[in-house]
């Protein structure tokens, strides 16, 4: 998990922000809960995903997807779950 955080963010302090993320972000896509719950892509403060509600998020995600992913951060879980988490972590996010 430290990993993960780490490469965020490095990745993001080294980024030119043409990719539409701030920078201290990471973009991240909430996969949904597949019970009609859609996709939703949120951008969280890198910060915020040191708190333990979003921690265990991304520890469900290092276990389906690996602690490579390229790209988006990828999150299974329910829309309503992530914001749950965000409001706990105290986190600013904007969907885009």
């Amino acid at each position: 998990m430290r990993e993960l955080i780490r490469r965020l963010s490095f990745s993001d302090r080294v980024s030119d922000g043409s990719s539409g993320v701030p920078r201290g972000c990471v973009p991240v896509m909430v996969l949904g809960d597949g019970d009609g719950d859609e996709a939703e892509r949120f951008v969280v403060r890198v910060e915020a995903l040191r708190h333990p509600s979003l921690a265990a998020l991304l520890e469900m995600a290092a276990q389906e997807f690996g602690y490579k992913q390229e790209g988006i951060l990828r999150v299974p879980c329910a829309v309503h779950q992530f914001k749950q988490a965000l409001s706990t972590a105290g986190a600013v996010s904007k969907n885009y």
